[in-house]
């Protein structure tokens, strides 16, 4: 049996929110979202902890990490979002699809593994819900395919994720069933 790393972040909760304010603003203007578009992005879960992994985990240029890494994300739902759907060259790791908001220099490692664990715990929530619409539509789906089994990952990345207690980080996501902890869908408030 693994033991648990007890981690604290390397910024605290207060200095955590008024970075994710100012990083959140700043792509809200650079990518001109409406006041609905703004306010959807700031209380966004996985928005907040996409920025907390490199700020939390202490990584070099962890504000640049976080808005490059953010970038990314929304260019994942808008008009670009075909570009990030999943592929059946993304099954052969369920990390695989998140690479390109990966790039991480230094920091905790404990931290960091922890924050993608529970980033692909709600892409692979996602995945499980959206079974029966992605094949209607003929979207690609690794769980609906096959490629993924549902249950044996999702309970290695929830062993993952509570290998590792920062409760900082906790605090930004708990629960990847509810709309909270999705990834995107049924909470966007724009059009594609």
């Amino acid at each position: 049996m693994k033991t648990m790393v007890t981690t604290r972040s390397k910024v605290t909760m207060a200095q955590f929110e008024a970075t994710w304010s100012e990083i959140a603003n700043s792509l809200a203007d650079a990518f001109r979202m409406q006041p609905h578009e703004r306010e959807w992005f700031v209380n966004k879960p996985v928005a907040r902890l996409i920025a907390a992994i490199p700020l939390m985990a202490g990584c070099q240029d962890a504000e640049r990490t976080a808005v490059a890494h953010l970038g990314t994300y929304l260019l994942s739902l808008k008009s670009t979002k075909p570009y990030f759907n999943a592929t059946t060259a993304d099954d052969t790791d369920v990390f695989e699809r998140l690479r390109l908001g990966t790039n991480f220099v230094g920091g905790d490692q404990a931290i960091i593994d922890k924050g993608m664990s529970m980033l692909a715990l709600s892409m692979v929530v996602d995945y499980s819900r959206d079974v029966d619409e992605d094949a209607k539509r003929g979207k690609y789906n690794p769980v609906e395919s096959g490629a993924f089994d549902y249950a044996a990952i999702r309970e290695d990345l929830e062993r993952r994720i509570a290998a590792v207690e920062c409760p900082e980080m906790e605090m930004i996501l708990r629960d990847f069933d509810t709309k909270a902890g999705f990834w995107s869908l049924d909470a966007l408030p724009w059009e594609f």
